[in-house]
Formats: structure tokens, sequence, C-alpha cells
């Protein structure tokens, strides 16, 4: 089994040489760890999630010329929405630095679902669309 502690702070852990041993068993020094799907680095884990919106981005793409708006927005809540309202009290209060990269995927994929090109007003979009902002799921 493998056993990791966390540091927070990564000058620490880069200057830092002690090791941990319990019962001839090493811990592993770490700046992230994922706990129950969530990695405890907030920026980790928003880039985590823009990757999986990513690719569920591209599948919007190809898809909407085939299915209506209702299937899309039935496959925007299976495929995005769950990945954004898992455990957001964790990470929903992130700064906005940390959390704007994932508005901007997310934005794009309701953009992609609505015909509507990246000069669009996003308000409009999510109200239509009756989606809440990233801000508002939290």
């Amino acid at each position: 089994m493998l056993t990791k502690f966390l540091t927070n702070n990564s000058n620490l852990s880069e200057s830092c040489s002690f090791q941990i041993k319990i019962n001839d068993s090493c811990f592993q020094r770490t700046t992230c760890a994922k706990y129950l799907g969530v990695l405890i680095d907030w920026s980790s884990h928003v880039q985590y999630i823009k990757s999986k919106l990513v690719r569920a981005s591209y599948l919007f793409y190809k898809i909407r010329n085939v299915v209506s708006i209702d299937v899309l927005k039935m496959l925007y809540f299976c495929l995005v929405h769950c990945h954004l309202k898992y455990c957001i009290v964790s990470w929903g209060t992130a700064t906005n630095s940390v959390l704007q990269p994932l508005e901007v995927v997310h934005n794009n994929i309701l953009r992609t679902i609505t015909y509507n090109n990246y000069r669009c007003h996003i308000t409009s979009l999510h109200k239509s669309l009756n989606i809440l902002k990233l801000h508002d799921i939290y």
C-alpha cells in the first residue's frame, strides 16, 4: 500500500529531506493528492475537470448537426454538469484566476450547443438554455 503525506508549500517540499516511516513503510511526499475523486490542490483539480470538459466539447461539436437541442441539453447534463457539480463545495471557492479556464470551456460548450460564435454574450445563452453559470452552480 502506497501512503502519502501532503505538503502545501512547494518550496518546503523541495528543500525538505526528511522521511516518515512507520513499521518499515515509507510515506511519499506530495503536493497534490486525490481523495474521493477530488484533487486536493484546487488548481490541479480545475485542470483535471477542464480536460474532461474539453473532450466533451469536441463531442458536442461533432454531433450538434445530427441531434436536436433537447438531446444536446440532456448530454450537457450527463457529460458536463455532473463534473462541475461533483464536490463543488470543496473546490468552488477557488480564486477567479483558478476557475477562469474552466469557465471559458464551459461557455464554449454552451456556444457550441446553440451554434453561436465566440463573441456571443453568454448571459443570454444561460437564460435560453436554463443552465446555471459556474459561479451560480456553487
